[in-house]
This record gives structure tokens, C-alpha cells and sequence, in this order.
């Protein structure tokens, strides 16, 4: 049965302007039919009036953490669990993901198969989620940057083995640890951690597989050997400068800035004293990269580190206002955080509106152009062609015989 959207201003991903009196066909998963004005309706058709509302795609969070919940000290919570509970734990954080309207994620660091195996369960639709694209435990030096959600490797052939096995338990990508950073004890975020030998040879594994790689890399020098063997995504790049930047452009590499998290870190007194203290000095320098970032036209996907302490899923759309303060347009970041996002993520078949791909999209009642703050409020949101809980479809007989 298809569901059809009538009187609907569509912000389709792609182009910067809004589709006007618009309507979008959605059949099984799949959208079928866009155009402007009405649609030719067949019988049976469930239709919604927008009402003049804005539709988009679903959001995607290019950088989260499902396993923590967000509260001040996360990994507290779930290190004595056993593997089941951990997974049970992230499939709640993951349904709360889905209900803000972010529909699609990418998990960059969790321990064991706890993700992978939520992740398989969405996709053969055991349970409802967003759907993840996820590396499974991130792969860093022996106590390296959060050890705890991930495989400890040290030199070359070590980080080769590890990263096949990671990519044997159907990881969909690579995440590795470049640097220190605020959330583990005893190091710093400037600090280099895994060498150029170690991330060549994890790039070079990932890259065999046509896996893509994240890199954790808070510290110049970090980020400059992770450009310098072709790391595919630089997480966090707090104290990027412009050289690394404008490599980062050349190169095509995308930019994960996540900004919010570290705003978050540096004011709340209630995660632990020694991350407070790390995380104030990383504002003023992580907010004036991306800035450069913006002004030299790094591509950027949107990402927030959402589950990391004191940052809750719903903080995902103070990340959307702080890159628009940082200079990007309202139309960027809704870019950024859709069809931006999912060419980071290796996604085709979504983070636009467009026919063939899935229907997975937003109804919010005002123009998230004008502010987007609005993506925060009440919307409608569907996931593979059907909405979360319940939305008014009729069959509207006087419409079909208009």
C-alpha cells in the first residue's frame, strides 16, 4: 500500500531551495514518485496532508557511542555488565535515536559484538532502530585512548591482525585511536598514540576491504599522520591548523568535528574532575578549527559523540546551532547532516529525497531555514516507509476525484 504526502515543502538534501506545493509517493521502503502540485492517486492510496509542513531526510549522527547513555560518567555504568545487557542497553539509547528523527548512526567504538550484533538485528528487522553503520571496538594502542571499548594492539603486524579480525566480525568500517584524549585517564588529547607504521598498515587492511577509516585525532600531529596515510575521517581535529585543513580539503577527507560534546564536558562539574580539566582547554581551539574548516571548505558531516558523558541523544541539534554560529548556512548543516553525512558513511540509497531510495524522512511544521531549532520540536518521522507511532493517513476520496 502506498502512503502519500500531499501540500508538502520538501528540502530534498540536494539543492539549496525548498520545493514548493510538492508531493512524495513512499511504496513499501522505498520512495516512488516527487513532483510539484497533486499527485495521480490509485486506489487504496493512504494519503497525509502536510499541511504546508517541511519535509526532509532522516538525520544521521556521524559519530555516536550506543553503549553509553549519555550521563557523567558512562563507561561506569556498563563495565561490569556482561555483553547481553550492554547490547540491550544500546538498543534503548539506539530507539531514543530514532524517535528525535535521527534515523540513521554511525557507532565508532564499542566492546565486543555488542553493536554489531543490535546492528544485525535492525537490519533483519527483529527490532526497529535507526540504522547503524558501525565499526565494532575501536582498535588502539595497549591502554590507548578508551581501551575499554576496544582491541589493544601494538605494531604493525599486531594492528594488521586486529584489524582483519574486527573486519572478519562484520565490522562496517575501521575506527582507530590517532591520539590521547578527555575521556581516559592519565593522557592527554595532544598526545600521539599509534604511529604512522601502525596506522598505515590499519589503513592499508581496511582499504583492501573497501572499508573506510575513522581516526580519533585530537593533536596536530596526529591528524597530520593520519592525512599522511589516508585516513578516510578525522574525528574530533581539535587542533587542526590550516595546513592540516587545507590537506584535509585536497584530499577529500571528511571532517567529524563534534562539537557539542566538548562544550558539554568543559561546564558540567559532574563528570570526573580530571576530564573537566582536560576538556576546558580544548573549547576555544576545537570551536576556532572548525571555523577555518567552514571558511576553507572542509567537507564536513555532522557528528556529536552523543552518549559520551553528559551528552544525551536529544544534544544532537545543539551541534546543528553551533555550526551555524560557526558560519555554515542553515542549508549546509541540514547538508551536513544528510547527504553530506551519508556519503561519509558510504550510504547510496539514503540521506536525500529522491525516488529509488529509502523513505526515510522529517515532517516538521516550520522551516528549519529560518531556525533550525525547529528540528528539535514535535515532527513525524518515518523509517524505511513507515512513520513512528501514530500519524493520521486517510484516503482522501474527494482529493482522488478532484
Amino acid at each position: 500500500m502506498r502512503k502519500v504526502l500531499i501540500n508538502c515543502q520538501i528540502i530534498d538534501g540536494i539543492i539549496k531551495d525548498i520545493m514548493n506545493n510538492a508531493y512524495l509517493i513512499v511504496e513499501n521502503e522505498n520512495i516512488v514518485d516527487m513532483g510539484i502540485g497533486k499527485p495521480k492517486l490509485l486506489e487504496g492510496d493512504e494519503v497525509l496532508d502536510c499541511e504546508g509542513g517541511y519535509v526532509l531526510p532522516g538525520l544521521i549522527d556521524a559519530h555516536v557511542h550506543l553503549v553509553w547513555d549519555g550521563s557523567e560518567d558512562p563507561q561506569s555504568v556498563i563495565q561490569h555488565l556482561d555483553q547481553e545487557s550492554i547490547t540491550l542497553r544500546a538498543y534503548s539509547h539506539a530507539q531514543e535515536t530514532l524517535k528525535l528523527g535521527i534515523t540513521t548512526v554511525r557507532d565508532v567504538a564499542s566492546p565486543r559484538r555488542s553493536v554489531l550484533n543490535l546492528r544485525n538485528a535492525i537490519n533483519e528487522k527483529l527490532l526497529v532502530g535507526p540504522t547503524i553503520i558501525s565499526s565494532g571496538p575501536g582498535i588502539c594502542m595497549t591502554g590507548g585512548h578508551v581501551h575499554y571499548l576496544g582491541r589493544e594492539a601494538d605494531g604493525p603486524d599486531e594492528i594488521r591482525k586486529v584489524v582483519r579480525e574486527v573486519m572478519k566480525s562484520g565490522a562496517d568500517l575501521i575506527k582507530l585511536m590517532a591520539t590521547g584524549g578527555i575521556y581516559t585517564f592519565g593522557e592527554e588529547p595532544g598526545s600521539v598514540q599509534l604511529t604512522v607504521e601502525e596506522l598505515k598498515a590499519a589503513v592499508e587492511e581496511a582499504h583492501k576491504k573497501n572499508k573506510k577509516v575513522a581516526a580519533h585525532a585530537e593533536g596536530l600531529q596526529g591528524i597530520m599522520n593520519c592525512l599522511e596515510v589516508g585516513v578516510d575521517t578525522i574525528e574530533h581535529g581539535i587542533y587542526a591548523d590550516e595546513i592540516a585543513l587545507q590537506k584535509m580539503k585536497d584530499q577529500g577527507t571528511y571532517l567529524v568535528p563534534t562539537m557539542i560534546v566538548m562544550k558539554r564536558l568543559a561546564v558540567d562539574e559532574r563528570i570526573p574532575e580530571w576530564a573537566l580539566e582536560k576538556a576546558k582547554y580544548v573549547v576555544e581551539p576545537h570551536q576556532q578549527m572548525l571555523e577555518n574548516a567552514i571558511k576553507l571548505g572542509v567537507k564536513i558531516a555532522t557528528g556529536t559523540d552523543c552518549g559520551s558523558p553528559v551528552t544525551p541523544p536529544a544534544f544532537y541539534f545543539d551541534e546543528l546551532l553551533v555550526m551555524e554560529s560557526a558560519g555554515m548556512k542553515a542549508i549546509d548543516v541540514i547538508h551536513a547532516s544528510t547527504r553530506v553525512a551519508a556519503e561519509c558513511l558510504d550510504l547510496t540509497d539514503r540521506g536525500v529525497l529522491a525516488v529509488g531510495n529509502k523513505a526515510d524522512l522529517l515532517i516538521v511544521s516550520k522551516n528549519p531555514l529560518d531556525d533550525l531549532s525547529v528540528l528539535k520540536e514535535e515532527k513525524k518521522v518515518m523509517k524505511n516507509g513507515d512513520f513512528l507511532g501514530s500519524v493520521n493517513l486517510q484516503v482522501n476520496r474527494e482529493y482522488i476525484n478532484s
